[in-house]
């Protein structure tokens, strides 16, 4: 019996750590704003154990650094316990991955008194049916894009038991409620509960001094999902209509796709790539430069997999620092970027469009200061973590 307990076991694999602080960000915000308010969490992050001779095949994050541990441990003032669970590439073994993944869950998870289990991901949801069943508790399974999309296709299967043994599901918007709703999801079983953002520490800068440079900035994941090439592009394309220099691209982050990337920027002086994931404080290091910015940028698309974004927090966060937004008609972003009032929305992959309304912003001043300021507005009013956290826990407790 442990002597400590919790109200709720919070489940996500990549939750943030010493090693890795910028992963899953917005689980931690939940765990730490729930407790902020009196509900007890606790993390079980099952952490994959790859066998050497198989890591140049598997689906990771090859960034990771935090080692497996069944002791519980403290993040930031959050209790986590990190068991390792073995993991063979899902193209391959998707099924042994589930079952692993389950395995680990309802091993480490059944040693907690908890009075409900939230899930975090699909996969995550299905993997935690099994402790569901042992201990008759709720499973709350939140949905973040990836799990509707890339993954749809693996893990539909094993949505069928989800849908109907789950107790509640919960979408980021109303383009991902409907998504659930098309899986097979009971429509009476979602509700959509948004993420949300420290409105008090992502705030607007003010600048005394002229830069010397217009600075357009991206911060994301280098995958294709993302967009970034088609930002390149625009950026290349804007440059040409405006015949002059003192305007800069900046690109943050690392993945996958940073080779191609490169290339696309290849002999731009005006595209700076930055990785975060070197820098001593990576949070800290993006806040400042959205501070800094004149416009953000996150022109998102939509793969031939289906693998789609969810509501991306980084557009909260531009906007929380009073920074007019360019992005996609993609998802549940047109949620988060309200356009022609707190930016502009491009149809995916339009180099001209994005070019087009990153010209429209450069040229006048007064918009991006107007779009700006309604930004940080919509934030507070709609992705303000404080509140958010408050609907969830009337959410927990309806639900148990």
């Amino acid at each position: 019996m442990m002597d400590k307990l919790y109200d709720v076991l919070s489940i996500r694999e990549y939750y943030p750590s010493n090693q890795n602080p910028s992963s899953s960000t917005w689980v931690h915000s939940i765990s730490y704003g729930m407790k902020q308010i009196g509900i007890r969490p606790i993390v079980l992050s099952p952490t994959a154990i790859v066998p050497s001779w198989l890591k140049y095949l598997i689906e990771l994050n090859h960034t990771w650094k935090t080692p497996p541990s069944i002791k519980v441990d403290s993040y930031k003032s959050i209790d986590v316990i990190r068991p390792g669970f073995l993991k063979f590439p899902n193209k391959f073994l998707f099924s042994y991955n589930i079952n692993s993944l389950s395995n680990c869950i309802t091993r480490y998870g059944a040693q907690f008194e908890v009075r409900l289990l939230h899930a975090h991901f699909g996969h995550a949801g299905v993997s935690a049916l099994r402790l569901k069943r042992k201990k008759g508790i709720p499973l709350i399974t939140s949905f973040y894009g990836f799990d509707l999309g890339g993954d749809k296709a693996r893990l539909k299967p094993y949505y069928k038991s989800l849908s109907s043994s789950g107790d509640l599901f919960l979408a980021l918007s109303n383009d991902m409620a409907n998504d659930l709703i098309d899986l097979g999801f009971p429509s009476n079983k979602i509700i959509i509960h948004k993420l949300g953002i420290d409105i008090d520490n992502f705030t607007p800068l003010n600048i005394t001094k002229d830069k010397d440079k217009f600075v357009f900035l991206t911060v994301a994941t280098f995958s294709e999902r993302k967009g970034i090439h088609y930002t390149i592009q625009a950026f290349k394309a804007f440059k040409e209509q405006i015949k002059t220099g003192g305007c800069e691209l900046r690109i943050i982050g690392d993945g996958p796709y940073r080779d191609k990337l490169y290339e696309y920027a290849r002999g731009e002086k005006d595209i700076v790539f930055i990785n975060n994931h070197t820098a001593e404080n990576p949070r800290d290091l993006i806040k400042y430069e959205m501070q800094m910015c004149d416009v953000f940028m996150l022109n998102s698309i939509t793969l031939p997999n289906s693998d789609k974004e969810g509501t991306p927090i980084v557009l909260m966060e531009a906007q929380a620092c009073g920074k007019p937004c360019i992005s996609s008609f993609h998802a549940g972003i047109s949620e988060v970027v309200i356009d022609g009032e707190t930016g502009f929305l491009c149809s995916e992959r339009s180099v001209s469009q994005i070019s087009d309304a990153m010209l429209t912003l450069y040229s006048n001043s007064e918009m991006r200061k107007k779009f700006g300021i309604n930004a940080r507005q919509h934030i507070i009013q709609s992705y303000n973590n404080a509140r958010q956290i408050l609907l969830l826990k009337e959410i927990y407790n309806d639900i148990t």
